[in-house]
């Protein structure tokens, strides 16, 4: 389905595209400049070929890859072993190199389009892809666009988390039985990553295994607001 989209917007000759996956709505008002200006204008001014909206600035991405200045946005250059290229969180992409990525993911017929074959092959197989989109991948600085800015108590705050969280993650590997390490890690709050960012995001999307993403229903209980929202989203699960 993606492809096919890619391909008649390819005919209607748009450039870059945002791809968003179903799971990953919008938990607050957008940065709509940014989404629509800013970043557009980065595709082609640094060039890039992909642009996570999932920020580096979160503690699930301790990458050392070098972090542009700031009149770039503190955008992170993903040039590192492991760095989150091609995956398929909210992001920017040029529409050629999303459609040469769905066309490597569907040649194992076996796999059927799966999401997670399609970050795999693309991440295993980057010699497939031309040498420059490698270098040319990018993840956002999320608290320098969004569209309410972090105090500067705040983003002490979210340092000292991040510096904890990972700290008591190290200890994961260390745990000699999965499925121990399994609960260590929801206990911790492995997947437990709000982003705010120009598009507001929980890391993991709102379902998780058939049912409400219980981190996300957490979240929406500390405020009215977000009370309201999950109140819309359990009546939408219903319809489904």
């Amino acid at each position: 389905m993606v492809l096919d989209g890619v391909k008649q917007m390819r005919g209607r000759g748009f450039d870059f595209v945002y791809l968003v996956a179903e799971e990953h709505v919008p938990l607050a008002p957008c940065h709509e400049e940014h989404l629509n200006v800013t970043l557009p204008r980065l595709m082609s001014d640094l060039p890039a070929v992909y642009i996570s909206l999932m920020g580096w600035d979160n503690r699930r991405f301790p990458s050392r890859s070098p972090v542009l200045s700031a009149a770039r946005h503190k955008f992170k250059h993903l040039v590192g072993a492991g760095d989150p290229r091609f995956h398929l969180h909210p992001a920017l992409w040029r529409i050629d190199v999303l459609q040469a990525c769905c066309e490597l993911a569907l040649e194992d017929t076996g796999k059927k389009g799966s999401a997670w074959h399609f970050e795999k092959i693309n991440d295993r197989e980057r010699g497939r892809h031309p040498a420059e989109w490698k270098s040319q991948c990018y993840q956002i600085h999320s608290a320098s666009l969004s569209l309410h800015k972090p105090s500067a108590f705040r983003r002490v705050a979210s340092s000292l988390e991040i510096f904890i969280f990972r700290k008591m993650m190290a200890l994961a590997p260390l745990i000699p039985n999965s499925r121990l390490a399994g609960y260590y890690a929801r206990a911790v709050g492995f997947d437990d990553v709000y982003c705010e960012g120009p598009y507001p995001m929980f890391f993991s999307g709102i379902m998780a295994k058939g049912r409400i993403n219980p981190y996300l229903v957490k979240k929406l209980c500390r405020s009215a607001d977000g009370r309201m929202m999950l109140d819309e989203i359990m009546q939408l699960k219903l319809l489904c």
